[in-house]
């Protein structure tokens, strides 16, 4: 896991993901909803013009994705039709293709820049790039991808800017994978096989807890500022750091400030 300061988020980041998660998860929407309330919020997070989320997996007959279920937002008809054509029929297919293939293949959660992926020549000199891209207004772009287990079936996430504008920076790759590792539920919600009995749902008040350990307060400031006595406090926070599997204080702001070091090459 990466510990530098350079690899964290800034602090009030971590503590607006927090809040956001327990929006999503304590939503009252359907799946969808939930999806969208979350890249809505996501979209701000990285300055981002459009976004979609689908489920997509690799048809092993042509060796390209087959995308299901997409929901997308702030893209035209003409540039959410270029990106699904560009995937599906064009010939040659787009050069981020295949890297991202061999990352799902690897089996784990990632999160790529376009040029993570893609070198700026490779990018611009792509006649599919050109047509179904660049002509129709999207430039850069940020995609999150999820496994979901069997055919390379995965969950993914893309984030999409304007032509002319700047390409996404490492710190909105960084605050992407953070948000999007901790909601696997969403993830796998709405598949014919979805785990229901899986769905981690912090309480509001562990929720609360959660936004004052990231902000470094000690169990007695949480119990005053929640006006509970230090043992219910000691109790909650022994929970909150069992759901995320963290042994300390300080190993849960790493897992929300740094993540799990997936999102960098």
């Amino acid at each position: 896991m990466p510990d530098s300061d350079q690899n964290l988020i800034p602090m009030e980041d971590a503590v607006a993901a927090v809040k956001l998660l327990g929006d999503v998860a304590g939503h009252e929407g359907d799946v969808n909803e939930r999806k969208r309330l979350l890249m809505q919020r996501l979209k701000e997070f990285t300055d981002a013009d459009g976004w979609l989320w689908s489920v997509t997996f690799r048809d092993a007959s042509n060796n390209r994705p087959m995308s299901v279920g997409v929901i997308h937002e702030g893209l035209t008809d003409s540039q959410f039709s270029g990106w699904l054509e560009a995937s599906q029929v064009a010939r040659p297919q787009p050069p981020e293709d295949q890297p991202l293939g061999r990352e799902l293949a690897k089996g784990m959660h990632y999160t790529r820049t376009r040029r993570q992926l893609v070198t700026d020549a490779e990018w611009y000199n792509s006649p599919t790039v050109k047509k179904y891209r660049l002509d129709r207004g999207i430039d850069d772009f940020l995609y999150s991808i999820y496994p979901l287990g069997g055919d390379d079936m995965c969950s993914a996430i893309g984030l999409f800017r304007h032509v002319g504008r700047e390409p996404f920076a490492d710190h909105h790759r960084r605050v992407t994978h953070i948000i999007l590792s901790n909601v696997e539920w969403l993830h796998f919600a709405g598949l014919p096989e979805h785990r229901e009995n899986a769905v981690p749902q912090l309480t509001p008040t562990q929720r609360m807890v959660l936004v004052y350990l990231l902000e470094g307060r000690r169990r007695s400031d949480i119990a005053e500022l929640m006006h509970i006595t230090e043992n219910t406090a000691k109790v909650h926070v022994r929970n909150v750091l069992k759901f995320y599997d963290a042994k300390d204080q300080l190993d849960l702001v790493c897992k929300f400030r740094a993540g799990d070091g997936r999102d960098v090459v």
